[in-house]
């Protein structure tokens, strides 16, 4: 998995690349605690390129949501592709997390 960071205007992207499972849940909690400490208004996690999930990494992203929520800071996902689309919404994690595109986040802002 490639994890790649930008900012703008408050809001950090995390730009996910690959497979991200039990083997790099580790790499991605350390990312998202150096953004957390930023104070952002927002992290938007870019899911374009993420390929494959497992249930370790869905726990992770739910750890995520709770300690957004706990700052303040909302945590959005974008572009997730069908297959990933699918999981989150076979999880009913679409009734939890903010799950938009690319276009309608830009627009929101």
């Amino acid at each position: 998995m490639e994890l790649k960071v930008d900012e703008a205007n408050g809001i950090v992207h995390i730009h996910v690349k690959g497979e991200f499972h039990i083997g790099n849940v580790s790499s991605f909690e350390e990312l998202w605690h150096a953004q957390i400490e930023k104070k952002p208004k927002m992290i938007a996690i870019d899911c374009n390129e993420l390929g494959y999930i497992d249930s370790s990494a869905i726990g992770t992203l739910v750890k995520f949501l709770n300690n957004a929520m706990s700052k303040k800071i909302k945590l959005v996902f974008y572009d997730l592709n069908p297959a990933i689309k699918n999981i989150f919404k076979t999880a009913r994690l679409d009734n939890f997390f903010t799950i938009t595109t690319k276009d309608k986040l830009e627009n929101e802002l």
